[in-house]
């Protein structure tokens, strides 16, 4: 059981940290001069870090993919590679 603690932290902590790194000041600004209304944008840091609070790494980072998808955020390699690897870790 330590250890599927220890592993829900790491997830947490890669989920969160990638959020803040995509969903950085730049967005914000992008973001804020466009006519996109939806809460669930707009709000989406709060909805992610609802998500990871309750343990809910999948939807957390479903709704991180979501807000890239519908915003047509572009990653850089670093970020899609990271993206990539959460994937992988959330689906095995």
């Amino acid at each position: 059981m330590k250890l599927k603690s220890i592993f829900g932290n790491t997830l947490k902590n890669e989920i969160r940290d990638l959020s803040e790194n995509i969903l950085n000041d730049q967005w914000k600004s992008r973001i804020e001069s466009t006519e996109i209304d939806s809460a669930g944008i707009m709000d989406c840091e709060e909805i992610i870090s609802e998500f990871l609070e309750q343990n809910e790494f999948g939807c957390a980072f479903e709704h991180l993919t979501y807000v890239i998808s519908e915003t047509e955020t572009n990653l850089t390699s670093e970020q899609a590679n990271r993206i990539k690897q959460l994937n992988k870790k959330l689906n095995s």
